[in-house]
């Protein structure tokens, strides 16, 4: 009974977890490949487990006759339905439809799953500490496998393909811990490094310290642009919500330290940061030849005959997994900008709608914290702010887990609005 009210206090941090070591088990059950019969099913497991958690929530709020509705819940429901609805009409491809669905819009129901959730008096910080010390162990992991069995991150990225390990240059490898891929590993330490900067700065512990360290170092080693530049951005919001200068001090100073002993001790990190500078310059400057800049053209043009959209599964990630190459009506190019391949499936109005709700969202969080100060809704303010930046460059909010992750935060938010004025 004890280990039934455990798993039942903590299931979004355990299936969270769940989730971040799926992608190994996957592989080494049924490779990357696409899956049938019994292997569809175990490539299922998370969204079975989500769907269950899912259902678990919708018998929660048909008991509750004192559920709260607020303007939040309406603006996600709005913005879910005309994307999913128009979405749909406009494919005219049922299974590129359930493809795109999976993909985006099925790690919103966490959103409601947080807003409407089952324990009112809940302490919400608690539903996430755990995925967080999570997120803390793949990072050691990461650098485990990264200095001592590199072999292991050969062996697994021949399991998933036929190209060669991710590089930034030559002889700098990306690190990815156990999630095998540099891009989706960063969003995940870079939110973990939002989290254990905003509780080192209020409860200046060393172990959060160190936690602190090992995130931020991992984004690095990951050498995802966005995320990397996005951390920055996200330890300058920290200081300036913080409360505390000595740990601010502390935290900043050992910071500067490591970048020192770097330059100093590691060539190759110098040819990093190059690296990183030049190409991020011409992506800001829309240099054509960035490879990222000339899809984003093809991208461009593809919105000037579609403004309204091509339909559901038709654009990113979900359309380079369902259609080859050179299909018409299909944009394969929007894989590396979110708001973009939203409005090549849904159109314009699609990224007016969700840019609208984000803005709510941000002058609602800008207002909770000046009411409350310092708490975990800091910590989703600033991870709610850099999943915005990383968005311009990338398809952030359609990546595996911290998709689901994202939307889980933003209705703990909402919770907590809810909880404010209960």
């Amino acid at each position: 009974m004890n280990i039934i009210k455990h798993i039942k206090n903590n299931q979004l941090s355990i299936f969270l977890s769940i989730l971040v070591f799926f992608p190994t088990i996957r592989l080494l059950l049924i490779g990357s490949g696409h899956a049938a019969g019994v292997s569809l099913i175990l490539g299922l497991i998370p969204e079975i487990l989500f769907l269950g958690i899912v259902f678990f929530w919708f018998l929660s709020v048909l008991k509750d006759s004192n559920r709260k509705i607020h303007l939040f819940d309406k603006m996600v429901a709005i913005y879910f339905l005309f994307n999913v609805i128009v979405g749909i009409c406009l494919a005219q491809n049922l299974t590129a439809s359930i493809y795109g669905f999976r993909l985006t819009y099925l790690p919103m129901l966490g959103y409601f799953v947080c807003s409407f959730y089952w324990d009112k008096q809940v302490n919400i910080e608690k539903l996430f500490h755990g995925f967080f010390k999570t997120l803390v162990l793949v990072a050691a992991l990461g650098f485990v496998i990264y200095f001592i069995f590199p072999q292991i991150h050969l062996y697994f990225n021949r399991l998933m393909t036929d190209h060669p390990i991710p590089m930034a240059f030559p002889g700098f490898v990306r690190m990815t811990s156990i999630i095998w891929t540099p891009v989706v590993f960063a969003m995940l330490m870079l939110a973990a490094f939002c989290y254990w900067t905003y509780r080192y700065f209020k409860n200046g512990s060393w172990w959060e310290l160190i936690y602190m360290l090992l995130t931020v170092n991992a984004v690095f080693f990951s050498v995802s642009r966005g995320p990397m530049i996005s951390a920055v951005v996200a330890f300058l919001l920290l200081i300036a919500l913080g409360k505390s200068w000595k740990f601010k001090m502390i935290a900043t100073g050992v910071i500067f330290l490591e970048i020192l002993l770097f330059f100093i001790f590691s060539p190759q990190f110098k040819e990093l940061m190059v690296w990183a500078f030049i190409s991020s310059k011409q992506t800001v400057t829309l240099e054509a030849d960035n490879s990222r800049v000339s899809l984003w053209g093809d991208v461009i043009n593809s919105i000037k005959y579609n403004p309204m959209g091509l339909g559901l599964g038709k654009a990113g990630h979900a359309a380079v997994q369902n259609f080859p190459a050179g299909t018409k009506g299909v944009s394969l190019a929007s894989t590396d900008g979110w708001y973009f391949k939203l409005m090549i499936e849904t159109g314009i109005p699609a990224v007016i709608l969700y840019l609208a709700m984000a803005l709510i969202f941000f002058i609602s969080m800008i207002r909770y914290q000046i009411r409350n100060g310092i708490g975990f809704v800091t910590a989703i303010f600033v991870i709610f702010i850099v999943s915005g930046l990383v968005s311009l460059v990338s398809n952030a909010l359609d990546f595996y887990i911290f998709s689901t992750f994202y939307w889980l935060l933003l209705g703990a938010f909402v919770l907590k609005l809810k909880q404010e004025k209960a």
